[in-house]
């Protein structure tokens, strides 16, 4: 015996269940994307905004050596001296060391965080134009009700 459920035709939804439908899975995925940010924001330290990782040359006595430092377009870091004050620099030391992983790993966090709330901004954007469609949508069915009339 077929299964005839199969073939059926869904039910029809009016264009406002339709949009009321949609706007709850795009509140659904933003939310699901916040959470992810949460997540990740709390499994450990997120590198500042607009920060990377530099790398640049020191020449000793025989060799050249390469060392890297975080860097930042602000300055956010406090400074070993004087923890008062800012640099937009944090010194990393060799690739491979503790503070060079912890960079790269920072950075990775903020990489995953910047993606998901260019989404999240993809996603509103998607809200505000799905919101624009209703408002047309009933301004045509009312101006379609006061011609009727």
């Amino acid at each position: 015996m077929k299964n005839t459920n199969f073939y059926k035709m869904p039910k029809k939804r009016t264009s406002n269940e339709d949009m009321i439908m949609r706007a709850d899975i795009l509140a659904a995925l933003m939310s699901n994307l916040e959470r992810e940010i949460k997540q990740i924001a709390s499994s450990g330290p997120v590198a500042p905004p607009d920060s990377w990782i530099l790398r640049y040359q020191v020449k000793g006595k025989s060799n050249i050596y390469w060392y890297y430092k975080l860097q930042c377009k602000e300055a956010v870091f406090p400074e070993q001296a004087d923890s008062s004050k800012f640099s937009k620099y944090k010194h990393l030391g060799k690739p491979g060391s503790a503070a060079y992983n912890e960079a790269v790993i920072c950075l990775a966090r903020r990489a995953k965080i910047d993606a998901l709330e260019r989404m999240i901004n993809t996603i509103k954007q998607g809200w505000l134009d799905l919101y624009e469609e209703k408002e047309r949508s009933e301004k045509r069915k009312y101006s379609r009700n006061n011609n009727a009339n």
